[in-house]
């Protein structure tokens, strides 16, 4: 009979072969196996691609769009995981190579397998991350780049996705390169005064910068929780914790409670004002001190810093030069003054505009022409 079922065969659950389909099709999508042989299928395509057209022109495969990078201007495939993603791109390369190797029968010289290698790394997509709520897009490199020179800590982009970043650059230049900046923020929004900066997550930082690379962001996040004191003599800058010193002698004086010792050139400072040690000076009464009353490095560190026409900040007190741009000062500490008359600065109306009430304007073309 033509309407009869067949009981020859097993009994199929409806759906049973749509799901079998997405098993199969999600493994060749994730299993680095069947990656490394959609790879060579592609290779083998291009190559029959580009010798059998008997002479006609072949196309050129377009250049993928997508966003772009706000450091390196690179197209970057945004993602999720940008330091996975790159490690798994890396991976299939690597699987690529150890196959290739095998084919010629002959080894390769170091020298050759390294720039094989390198030409090809210049061509792995770029794996980023766009930022919440202002949208910028970074390739993981680019913003781990950025995150680590503000952690004082090496980085090599060429490393990314596989190991924790090692540079050129020696531990020392990278400690004295100044103060680690924590909360950090977005590397290229424009803080406007009163404004919160667009903060970068531990999860951000976790998904960039890779696990082995997360110490180092660990630790700045602890030191944020410090009332930290960054030693004022020549040659220290020992950064510690002011709450951990030894407390003062009960019946000490008021003057002698500010009195710290740094735990690593052992000399004496003020935990109030954070300066070299002032004995028998209040706080205010050092700084209305003349300049030739001082101490020495200090009278030495103003003159160059009159000579220079340094600004120091008014929240933080950290000195400030203008190499070049407005009157406009973005502190570290995220304060906003004017570096001619140190004055805070106001976003109002749509325009930048100094509080000081002494018609200072945001850009002098003369000063900056000067200090060329």
């Amino acid at each position: 009979m033509g309407n009869c079922v067949s009981n020859s065969g097993a009994f199929e659950p409806p759906g049973s072969k749509a799901v079998a389909e997405f098993i199969q099709q999600h493994e060749r999508e994730t299993d680095p196996r069947w990656i490394a042989v959609r790879i060579a299928e592609e290779r083998a395509k291009a190559a029959g691609g580009a010798g059998g057209g008997g002479g006609m022109m072949t196309e050129q495969p377009k250049k993928p769009k997508g966003p772009l990078c706000s450091i390196c201007r690179g197209v970057v495939v945004v993602g999720v995981n940008p330091w996975q993603r790159t490690k798994s791109d890396k991976f299939v390369l690597d699987l690529a190579d150890s196959d290739d190797e095998g084919e010629g029968g002959q080894p390769e010289s170091s020298a050759a397998v390294t720039q094989r290698r390198a030409a090809k790394l210049k061509k792995l997509d770029r794996h980023g991350i766009a930022l919440q709520p202002c949208k910028h897009v970074f390739c993981g490199a680019c913003l781990s780049d950025a995150i680590c020179r503000n952690l004082r800590t090496p980085f090599d982009p060429s490393t990314y996705g596989e190991k924790a970043g090692t540079s050129s650059t020696s531990p020392t230049t990278l400690q004295n390169a100044g103060r680690m900046e924590f909360p950090m923020g977005c590397p290229t929004c424009q803080v406007k005064p009163g404004e919160a900066i667009v903060e970068i997550s531990d999860m951000t930082a976790r998904l960039v910068l890779g696990e082995p690379n997360m110490d180092p962001w660990n630790h700045a996040r602890f030191l944020s929780t410090l009332n930290l004191i960054y030693c004022p003599h020549k040659g220290c800058g020992e950064a510690f914790d002011a709450d951990d010193v030894a407390p003062p002698l009960e019946g000490a004086s008021a003057i002698a409670k500010n009195l710290v010792q740094c735990p690593r050139c052992k000399n004496s400072l003020c935990k109030s004002c954070k300066v070299v040690w002032h004995d028998r000076y209040s706080c205010e009464d050092f700084l209305k001190l003349p300049l030739n009353e001082r101490n020495p490095e200090d009278l030495l560190f103003y003159e160059i810093a009159a000579q220079e026409k340094w600004r120091r900040c008014p929240k933080c007190s950290a000195m400030v030069e203008l190499k070049f741009g407005c009157n406009h000062i973005t502190c570290t500490c995220k304060h906003h003054f004017c570096y001619q008359c140190g004055s805070d600065f106001e976003h109002k109306g749509g325009k930048y505009q100094c509080k000081g009430g002494k018609g200072c304007k945001v850009w002098e073309e003369e000063n900056l022409l000067e200090r060329r």
